[in-house]
């Protein structure tokens, strides 16, 4: 197993070098400027002067210098806001890092639950459910957010429509504060969980439908096991896909979350990215990426290990 996760690191880590290179270097060879607002009217802008970029030669040295920082967690001050990136954007992430928990735990319970569900309740003509998935599928992460805000934000009035606390000056006890955040978390969580809530429902029901014909749950069930062991046989081995769909799911969240954020204006470090793009600040647009590109790495290598963990077929391969 140690060598597994040793050979698992390395690979992993030569990626995430390569991708933060590209990234670094885009970024500085598109050029531009950064856009400030001015101390006497916020809606007047001033640019501010950039300098030289590195050139394609000084590259290699400027990345090398900026990641040692980077490992260290010291990216730079920001431009546009004249505040060390670190404190400016440590205090959002986990607030994203809380909602991608949020989302994960829709993404996964629900799409267990539907999954099996239709596993056992499909008949061959389908199931409208499943219909009704494929039209939740179809629909981009901003249009149901509009129609989440529309809907039940300012038409019903049931959820609220941004933030992720309430000015409301009664809620004191921890136990209530959780309660809000959950209750702030709701919309946009179904938001960025949608599509992979359909992603991994249909690849459950399509694990458990293969493995349901196998001849040993045809004999499980002629031995007259109950339903409720044989089931619990089923799951167990139908967990390979839902970890290898797993593996895909965090890097798509991570992806969603700027657009979700954007849209409910929400205060993680999705909306902290958008912000900083529009306005060219190179320093939290790099660190974001790091950050973004260190969770999505950490997630493939924990899919990685859960696989190695549960199946036997990649521990004989290993050894």
């Amino acid at each position: 197993m140690f060598r597994f996760i040793l050979k698992s690191l390395l690979s992993h880590s030569l990626s995430f070098l390569l991708v933060m290179f590209l990234v670094f270097m885009l970024v500085f060879r598109v050029g531009g400027e950064t856009v400030l607002p001015t101390a006497g009217n916020l809606s007047i802008t001033k640019k501010l002067p950039v300098s030289r970029p590195p050139s394609l030669s000084e590259m290699p040295g400027a990345y090398l210098r900026w990641f040692s920082k980077a490992l260290r967690l010291q990216f730079g001050t920001s431009l546009s806001s004249r505040r060390p990136v670190s404190g400016l954007i440590f205090p959002r992430l986990w607030n994203s890092v809380l909602l991608n928990l949020f989302s994960l735990f829709l993404i996964f319970l629900g799409g267990i639950l539907l999954g099996t569900f239709l596993a056992y309740h499909t008949p061959e003509s389908g199931h409208p459910l499943e219909s009704l998935l494929y039209i939740l599928y179809a629909v981009p992460d901003f249009v149901l957010g509009v129609l989440l805000l529309s809907v039940f934000a300012f038409s019903l009035h049931w959820f609220p429509s941004c933030c992720l606390h309430s000015f409301d000056i009664s809620i004191s006890t921890p136990w209530m504060r959780w309660l809000d955040v959950l209750y702030h978390l709701i919309l946009p969580g179904i938001t960025l969980s949608a599509s992979g809530l359909v992603f991994i429902t249909r690849f459950t029901k399509s694990s458990l439908i293969e493995i349901l014909d196998a001849p040993y749950i045809f004999a499980l069930r002629s031995r007259g096991i109950p339903a409720r062991r044989v089931l619990r046989h089923v799951l167990k081995n139908g967990i390979f896909p839902f970890l290898t769909m797993a593996g895909f799911i965090i890097p798509a969240i991570v992806g969603g979350a700027v657009v979700v954020e954007s849209l409910f204006s929400f205060p993680g470090i999705g909306k902290t990215f958008f912000d900083a793009v529009l306005a060219r600040d190179y320093p939290v647009i790099l660190a974001i990426c790091f950050i973004d590109t260190l969770f999505v790495f950490l997630g493939l290598m924990i899919s990685n290990l859960l696989y190695y963990c549960f199946d036997p077929r990649v521990k004989y391969a290993d050894s």
